[in-house]
């Protein structure tokens, strides 16, 4: 009877154990990988946004997908398109911005709003102000220098509204083009919308309602190594000693191999992270954006493993310290 009930008693430690550790990262998941201000945090230590300029810039010399350039101002090098985005956008516009559509992001997947839109207002006002111009005259100063024709076809060019082949004007000419640069980049402002919708909730079949359902089911996961661990304590738990053999052993367990996944499981994680992001990132967007894969798996994963790490240590160190008092009671019998 003794064989069957300890037996007994070490398969429900057992499962305490997988479970715990499943119910852990099951709950940090949840708890982390669906707020904006996870992937805020982890942006701003690692300069996230510092480096949209330089990969929004490859791939607009690069002509892909959605951001070919114009005609006119297609085989520009990365290095005059990054001039000319950072000058347009720095990092403190960017920032704002990519908070923003963060925020849209997680709205949308919590439920609490049925599209994910980008609020394009700062980029319209600084295309019609004074950055766009001074951003057009330092993408201008990057160009090879145009004789008096070539500068007269652009002046024609920005009238007529043909394409036209950009240069760099003489000095003595740029006074009589800035006012066309302008009213091109007001223009353009114009016909650019103050929010752009990047998803909108599908009428039927809505993905979303089978995310809440994981994550419900994640949160739910805290149940099962609880009601294992009262079963055990049932079981087996009659005596102060019964108690710290049988908690200390599978909490000393738990925290170990907790902590353990929290130390080595981020190449693992990061690359399952980043391949469903991969698979998922929708087809309209910019091909650039592809490269942010990484950064947010990185973000993701770091956000996960780090409160699993101490969570294990203090799982440990609980279940060192009840060990230790076992066998101390042990040796003082």
């Amino acid at each position: 009877m003794n064989t069957i009930k300890n037996t007994t008693s070490v398969i429900l430690a057992i499962l305490f154990v997988i479970t715990a550790m499943m119910a852990i990262l099951f709950f940090n998941f949840d708890r982390r990988a669906f707020t904006a201000e996870t992937y805020q945090r982890a942006f701003a230590r690692e300069d996230f946004y510092n480096k949209i300029p330089g990969l929004l810039a490859q791939s607009m010399a690069s002509g892909a997908g959605a951001t070919q350039p114009p005609l006119g101002l297609q085989g520009l090098s990365q290095e005059t398109w990054e001039s000319f985005i950072r000058a347009l956008l720095p990092p403190e516009v960017l920032k704002p911005i990519g908070d923003d559509v963060l925020n849209s992001t997680f709205a949308y997947l919590n439920m609490e709003s049925d599209s994910i839109q980008v609020d394009l207002s700062p980029v319209k006002a600084r295309m019609a102000g004074e950055a766009g111009a001074q951003a057009a005259v330092s993408l201008l100063n990057t160009l090879p220098g145009c004789t008096l024709d070539q500068s007269a076809m652009i002046m024609f060019g920005m009238f007529s509204g043909d394409q036209i082949q950009l240069c760099n004007p003489p000095a003595s000419v740029l006074p009589m083009l800035m006012p066309l640069i302008q009213g091109q980049l007001k223009a353009a402002s114009a016909i650019i919308p103050d929010k752009l919708t990047l998803v909108t909730a599908p009428l039927q079949d809505d993905p979303r309602e089978r995310l809440q359902t994981a994550r419900l089911f994640m949160r739910l996961s805290l149940i099962l190594p609880i009601l294992f661990l009262l079963t055990l304590t049932i079981l087996s738990v009659r005596t102060l000693k019964d108690w710290l053999k049988w908690w200390g052993h599978p909490f000393l367990a738990t925290g170990v191999l907790t902590f353990i996944m929290g130390l080595l499981g981020a190449p693992i994680f990061g690359r399952l992270v980043s391949s469903l992001l991969s698979d998922r990132l929708p087809n309209y967007l910019p091909e650039f954006l592809s490269s942010f894969t990484s950064d947010f798996a990185s973000a993701m994963v770091r956000a996960l493993l780090v409160p699993i790490i101490w969570q294990g240590l203090a799982l440990l160190l609980i279940g060192g310290a009840l060990t230790g008092f076992y066998y101390l009671s042990r040796k003082s019998a």
